[in-house]
């Protein structure tokens, strides 16, 4: 699709007009990083903003820290996403060698400084938009803690979103392109055994090993592998082995991932995996209890919002770097060893030419058809309302997220400009779906999301 470029213009300078104060709020919650659940000061940045901007506020009792902000009124209802939690551990500052600014502090690794920013400018773009063409329609930013732990899943069972017409957030990465690809769907689980003690030297014969329990359930799950279908992963650790080698241990337990490219799937294994843990506990006479953490559903993209995201990104000018971003993500891009930088772009098929340049500086359109191992609570909204994704190029080509090079990367000039360019993106799309009185792309988006006959439960729901 050809935009106006009148649009186009209007775009980019209400985006200009405010690129401080949406630079200060991404640099604040860079600089004081939140983790899940912590992320008190963040949200209420992005509260107090968008009251000033005439959004209506309301927290949601689901889970701490969680808002909607709705501007306009009317419908249709455009949703932004946007996320502020940090990661533990991954604290770094702005350089290009390891330097945690506290050691052992959080950091934001997963860039997601940037991306609430980036969907900010998404709304408040829309917004203005919205007021000064007198359109119908209501624009909606979702604030959503806790990514990086429980995700949104209470507030996708809570309803929140049923009422939106469309949905959109995007990520930091290393590349352009509109996020065609799956995701996986997970479940993390936690078997706690429990045994009998006694002493281990003087009457073995006496206790009931916890942790033979959850060394038996760990080697099922070693031979389960070989009998399950292509995509399913498992990973666990053993996150209590008890206390000393000289008391049998009453008490055991494993922290399991279970991970497939669907929800279905998960749910199946998830059975197959319970029944694994009944014979442990039946083989050394123990009991076991089962800890639901947290679980999301593979993330469904919406064809028809992600080709208008393609359509956007093509038309608003991607920002040309400095020479000294350019040089900073030469350095950083150096950092990370070159047999590990093709495996940010193998798992989408993103060509491995890029990474001759230490920045992905042209819209690519990767990932039709591919789904990677990870996991994004995005899914789970993708199931109840048409969702679209889209990656910028926040950090430099090869670095992946979850490293102290992204959270380097995440804290820099380049990064801000890339995550606002992000947002123009979106606000141009929801502009489309708002404008069009014919709604040509939305029930476009509506049509293929019934046809794809989603129902959801999560995958908590055992």
């Amino acid at each position: 699709m050809e935009y106006d470029r009148s649009l186009i213009s209007a775009i980019t300078a209400i985006d200009a007009d405010q690129s401080p104060a949406y630079n200060s709020i991404a640099m604040q919650i860079w600089e004081h990083p939140e983790v899940s659940f912590q992320e008190e000061k963040s949200a209420a940045l992005y509260m107090d903003r968008l009251a000033r901007v005439g959004f209506r506020i309301e927290e949601f009792p689901e889970m701490a820290h969680s808002f909607v902000a709705e501007f306009g009124s009317g419908d249709p209802v455009i949703g932004y996403m946007g996320e502020y939690d940090a990661l533990p551990g991954m604290s770094q500052a702005c350089t290009t060698h390891r330097e945690p600014v506290v050691e052992g502090g959080p950091g934001h690794a997963c860039g997601h400084n940037l991306l609430g920013m980036g969907s900010l400018v998404a709304a408040e773009t829309l917004a203005t938009l919205i007021r000064t063409m007198s359109f119908q329609g209501r624009v909606r930013f979702y604030g959503c803690p806790a990514e990086e732990a429980l995700g949104r899943i209470p507030l996708v069972k809570a309803g929140r979103f049923n009422d939106a017409d469309a949905i959109m957030t995007w990520h930091p990465a290393d590349v352009n392109t509109p996020h065609r690809y799956t995701t996986s769907a997970n479940l993390a689980l936690v078997f706690s055994f429990k045994g009998l003690a006694s002493h281990a030297g003087m009457a073995p014969q006496n206790g009931r090993s916890a942790l033979d329990a959850v060394q038996l359930f760990n080697l099922s799950l070693e031979f389960m592998r070989e009998h399950l279908n292509p995509g399913i992963m498992l990973h666990y650790v053993i996150s209590d082995g008890g206390q000393r080698p000289n008391i049998v241990p009453e008490s055991a337990a494993t922290f399991l991932y279970i991970r497939a490219p669907s929800a279905q799937q998960v749910r199946e294994v998830s059975k197959r995996v319970i029944k694994a843990a009944q014979g442990a506990a039946l083989m050394t006479e123990t009991k076991f209890s089962i800890e639901i953490r947290h679980g999301k559903c593979d993330f469904v993209p919406n064809t028809s919002i992600q080709d208008s995201l393609l359509s956007a990104m093509q038309s608003i000018p991607f920002p040309h770097p400095s020479k000294d971003e350019t040089n900073f993500a030469r350095d950083l891009q150096r950092t990370v060893p070159k047999n590990d930088r093709p495996s940010t772009l193998d798992p989408i098929a993103a060509p491995r030419d890029l990474l001759k340049r230490p920045l992905h500086t042209n819209i690519g359109d990767f990932g039709r058809g591919k789904r990677i191992g990870g996991s994004l609570d995005t899914g789970d909204v993708s199931y109840v309302v048409p969702t679209g994704q889209m990656n910028a190029a926040t950090w430099p080509v090869g670095v992946g997220n979850h490293t102290w090079q992204s959270c380097a990367a995440s804290g820099s000039s380049w990064a801000l400009r890339a995550a606002q360019w992000a947002g123009m993106c979106m606000a141009l799309v929801g502009f489309e779906l708002v404008s069009d009185e014919k709604h040509t792309l939305l029930e476009a988006a509506k049509a293929e999301h019934r046809q794809a006959g989603l129902h959801y439960k999560s995958t908590m729901d055992l």
